[in-house]
């Protein structure tokens, strides 16, 4: 084998959990930006190790190479990808890609084009003879070394992420730090070494081993702080890892997710290095966003400290049973929640909740830094947040407080995990993650110099699925109770895109289509149309609101990004209204693609992607993401 720099070959594995073949085409985008270069599709792995150049490794002695390479395929329409190209980075290329179980590279035995591809690490032990054999380099890198005909080297590399999205199964699993410590090292052991493992399918988890976690083909999705809290509708992280890998988004940029939700593409960003601004109307939101990015700079022994002590202080209240027999209790009246949420409200639970946010608010932490401090309590106020609505209506105090517990220690486990991995495996360069409560149609006025002059690099986001989903009502009892919000009908009714709650006056415009009415679309002008003729007022008036609020925010969203960079928009393809004469279909994914375009957003139209979900269910889900691509001219 020559050693010119185009005779390299690299072989993508695809990971054996992606959801379904829909999923392809984000992973060959992702790959084909990330290497700058066209890919062949490989449908069975054995097809490319019957032949040269990898046919030399294929060997029935000690180390079969093949057994790595064919363990654990995709099984779909194909099993990877096959790219021949000059040495790359490979370390910075193992810390980026999501899509991938772990690639090969094939060179020869030239240590510079072996530091090439593997910058700044000792290759000291290697050696090449007769036979096949398997050297350790790093936690993540392993050469295979044969020379039949000539030396030859097959580099196996683990992307990062296929070592920490197991945390999603260990944080949930995990009763304390040891177990943590266990899993974590089994499950780095299992993908290095435990290739002839078979995979246990029962549904019992009491025999069942972190690598029979693994090994199934659920896909994780709440891997490290993404474990903190997650809503509904939110990012799926592998898809935000790739799009942003295929929008070449880098160190040193800066990306905006407007609608950021629980901060998927905050986290991901930061741990890739890239700086990030997160905002969101919903007070909560940007709590759970900030909190998420912050986590992973704290010390797991000062948080958990902090976090026994204050448990042991509830517990202190629980025992003591004041509460309970405080004259209060059977007087409480809307100080905590307005009258209409009063509803079914077990009264010993809400006063044993505001005992426990009490005992937050009113604790002694280790820290000096008031900043701290606060987002220490708020980071203890996030069960609350989570079980808030099974608390007050379903749980008595003692089972309050030992939920309360268990969830807020698997939060504190997916940070110890993290301080886990960096210390073994590898340290990330971390990007900056800044959060706002602000209203993305009036985006340009964030406090947020990045956002004032226009330097944005990129936008990743997903606006609200139309009316599908009514985020203030699902967290209304939080909002309150955490001091967040005085009236969740204004915060809704003024500041939520997609309300379900959006006033009849604007039945006016449609039927004499007014001004901002034929500012949208026809897409969208249509099933507007149809929803009014077919009594469905409060429908028609919805979706209007939310058609227009979208159509401001594409205009701000072009407005803070450079030109000639990219937004990427992910909302669900389809929603339906039902009516006396049949189903209204919304196509939200196209109409979202008119109004990018429209002016005044004026936005460049580039590709879509349809991404169906594996879960969805016939009622109530989007069954299918649509992934809008557009660049700003």
């Amino acid at each position: 084998m020559t050693t010119n720099q185009e005779d390299l070959h690299y072989y993508f594995k695809l990971k054996h959990n992606i959801q379904n073949d829909s999923e392809l085409a984000l992973s060959k985008l992702e790959i084909e930006k990330s290497l700058g270069q066209p890919c062949t599709e490989i449908i069975n792995f054995v097809d490319v190790l019957s032949r040269e150049p990898l046919i030399e490794f294929v060997s029935d002695a000690n180390t079969r190479t093949q057994d790595f390479i064919t363990r654990l395929p995709y099984p779909g329409a194909i099993q990877g990808y096959q790219i021949r190209t000059s040495p790359r980075d490979c370390i910075s290329l193992a810390t980026q890609i999501t899509y991938f179980r772990e690639f090969y590279v094939l060179t020869g035995s030239d240590r510079s084009i072996l530091h090439e591809l593997l910058p700044g690490v000792s290759l000291e032990g290697m050696q090449i003879d007769k036979e096949t054999r398997l050297f350790d380099i790093l936690p993540y890198v392993q050469a295979f070394t044969v020379c039949k005909k000539e030396p030859r080297t097959l580099l196996r590399i683990l992307p990062l992420h296929t070592l920490y999205e197991p945390s999603d199964f260990i944080c949930r699993l995990a009763t304390k730090t040891e177990h943590v410590d266990r899993m974590f090292q089994e499950s780095i052991h299992h993908v290095q070494t435990e290739i002839y493992r078979p995979y246990s399918a029962s549904s019992a988890r009491w025999f069942k081993r972190i690598a029979d976690f693994m090994d199934s083909r659920e896909a994780p999705q709440l891997y490290l702080t993404h474990y903190i809290f997650g809503i509904h509708g939110k990012f799926f992280p592998r898809m935000i890892g790739a799009i942003m890998n295929s929008m070449n988004i880098s160190k040193g940029d800066c990306i905006l997710d407007p609608f950021c939700g629980s901060g998927t593409l905050n986290v991901e960003s930061t741990i890739r290095g890239i700086d990030n601004i997160g905002i969101d109307t919903q007070p909560l939101f940007a709590m759970i966003t900030r909190l998420k990015t912050e986590t992973i700079h704290w010390k797991d022994e000062w948080l958990k400290k902090n976090i026994e002590q204050l448990l042991q202080n509830i517990q202190v209240n629980l025992e003591s049973g004041k509460f309970l027999h405080d004259d209060k209790i059977g007087k409480l009246d809307n100080s905590l929640l307005p009258k209409s949420l009063m509803r079914g409200i077990r009264k010993d639970s809400l006063a044993f909740v505001g005992i426990i946010k009490s005992c937050i608010e009113e604790g002694r932490y280790e820290t000096d830094d008031k900043t701290a401090e606060t987002d220490l309590q708020n980071f203890c106020k996030l069960p609350l947040a989570y079980w808030m609505r099974s608390f007050l209506k379903k749980q008595e105090p003692k089972k309050i407080l030992q939920t309360y517990g268990e969830y807020l220690w698997k939060m504190f486990y997916s940070i110890y995990y993290f301080h886990q991995f960096e210390n073994e495996i590898c340290k990330f360069k971390m990007g900056k993650a800044d959060v706002y409560t602000h209203d993305v149609r009036n985006l340009i006025e964030t406090p947020d110099s990045r956002i004032q002059q226009s330097e944005i690099d990129g936008i990743v986001t997903s606006p609200p699925y139309g009316t599908a989903i009514d985020y203030v009502r699902d967290h209304v009892w939080a909002l309150y109770m955490l001091g967040l919000s005085e009236n969740h009908r204004r915060l809704d009714e003024e500041h939520q895109i997609g309300t379900q709650h959006a006033s009849r006056l604007n039945i006016a415009e449609i039927e004499e289509k007014g001004e901002d009415f034929l500012s949208l679309p026809e897409i969208a002008q249509r099933p507007l149309t149809a929803m009014v003729q077919n009594h469905r007022q409060d429908k028609a008036s919805a979706f209007y609101r939310y058609f227009v609020d979208m159509r401001d925010a594409f205009e701000q969203m072009s407005e803070v990004l450079r030109p000639g960079k990219q937004l990427v928009l992910i909302v669900g393809k389809q929603q339906s209204v039902g009516s006396e004469k049949g189903d209204i279909v919304i196509e939200l994914g196209k109409t979202m693609e008119e109004i990018g375009r429209k002016k005044p957003s004026d936005l460049e139209y580039l590709s879509s992607v349809d991404i169906a979900l594996q879960k969805a269910s016939q009622r109530g889900a989007i069954p299918t993401e649509h992934v809008i691509f557009f660049k700003k001219k």
